[in-house]
């Protein structure tokens, strides 16, 4: 759970729209206007969510020396090349730069195991 925001979001993985019947558009962290309604159940109650259901775009965190040294800038749009047997491209990721952010690309589950992805496993940032 985290990190804090001003609306309530959840991600969920493309395959969960199937499982769970729902909507969730592919939405970059945080752009909720219009996303998918979801209903959280648990022990203490429950809440309902009118939006704020989202899959989640793939996107790489990174400082401002980071960027430069890549040469990209917030919101540019790349490509990561994931070598190995399983390898293949990732189109579409977000570059987000803060500098309070560590060096790190995020896919969900489901991208990553199509690339036999795992904990240090690297790729080739292409613009």
């Amino acid at each position: 759970m985290g990190p804090y925001r001003k609306f309530t979001q959840v991600e969920i993985l493309a395959g969960d729209n199937y499982k769970l019947g729902t909507q969730a558009p592919l939405r970059e962290s945080g752009d909720l206007e219009g996303s998918g309604a979801i209903e959280l159940i648990g022990p203490q109650g429950s809440v309902s969510l009118s939006q704020g259901l989202i899959v989640a775009q793939r996107h790489i965190h990174m400082t401002v020396a980071d960027a430069q040294d890549f040469g990209v800038e917030d919101e540019e749009i790349v490509k990561v090349k994931i070598p190995g047997t399983r390898g293949l491209v990732f189109e579409h990721v977000v570059i987000r730069v803060d500098d309070k952010f560590v060096l790190d690309m995020h896919v969900d589950t489901e991208e990553g195991n199509a690339a036999g992805l795992g904990i240090g496993a690297w790729g080739e940032l292409v613009k």
